[in-house]
């Protein structure tokens, strides 16, 4: 059982809902679909030619950095998975569109 948080940000409820209410916005904006109210924590799927499992709060098996968010686009849509590229540079996460064919999907508890 995993409760929803966001690598880096302090466990206060707020906090975390307004970073990951952030995220969603930006998400939007960068893709021009509005993410699902899904709060996921781990796909299974398979990213360029490897199988993996991409899970908030490790490293992203592709890119390095640690994974921050995963976002559902809808039924048909791909996923988008957020990475933090480099904490100490505080730069803004990277994100990258998945294929909607995964797996598995596992969320937060609620």
């Amino acid at each position: 059982m995993t409760a929803f948080f966001i690598p880096g940000v302090p466990g206060d409820l707020r906090l975390v809902e307004d970073a990951y209410a952030a995220m969603r916005r930006r998400i939007e904006l960068d893709t021009g679909r509005v993410p699902s109210a899904r709060r996921i924590l781990s796909v299974w799927t398979r990213r360029g030619a490897v199988d993996c499992v991409t899970e908030v709060g490790r490293s992203d098996p592709l890119h390095g950095g640690t994974v921050t968010a995963i976002f559902d686009l809808g039924r048909h849509q791909p996923y988008v998975v957020c990475w933090e590229q480099d904490a100490q540079a505080a730069q803004p996460p990277a994100w990258e569109l998945l294929s909607p064919e995964v797996y598995t999907v596992l969320e937060f508890d609620a």
